[in-house]
């Protein structure tokens, strides 16, 4: 019978990031670049591989997920906006962005001199 059990939490492991959380994470990358931020040197590993048909953020720098679940539950993201070249942008991060992470327990935005948060701002996510 234990054997069985520790068959079947085994096998019940994710094979990856859920589609939708994953598309979560590009659009926050989006959000940096289009705020001027060099997101592809800061999240270099953040990438849509439409060869591999599914690029596994659960892999990238600064996410953890969940193994069993596939669930993103951490997201280390302090330090994505330049702190030491402070200039006159005023960033105002859309809150919305965090939707698609149901698991999340752990979102660090340290050390990005974010101005506020507003809501909802149009963002949409497919789950």
């Amino acid at each position: 019978m234990w054997v069985l059990i520790v068959l079947i939490l085994v096998s019940g492991h994710s094979d990856g990031c859920l589609e939708g959380e994953r598309r979560g994470l590009l659009e926050f990358k989006n959000f940096l670049k289009s705020n001027g931020a060099d997101a592809d040197h800061l999240l270099p590993t953040w990438v849509d591989e439409k060869a591999d048909h599914h690029s596994d953020c659960c892999d990238w720098e600064r996410v953890t997920c969940d193994h069993t679940t596939g669930h993103v539950t951490e997201l280390s993201l302090d330090s994505v906006k330049d702190v030491y070249y402070v200039d006159d942008t005023i960033w105002f991060i859309n809150a919305s962005l965090f939707l698609p992470f149901k698991e999340l327990r752990s979102l660090d935005l340290n050390y990005n001199l974010f101005s506020g948060w507003t809501h909802n701002e149009g963002t949409q996510f497919i789950s």
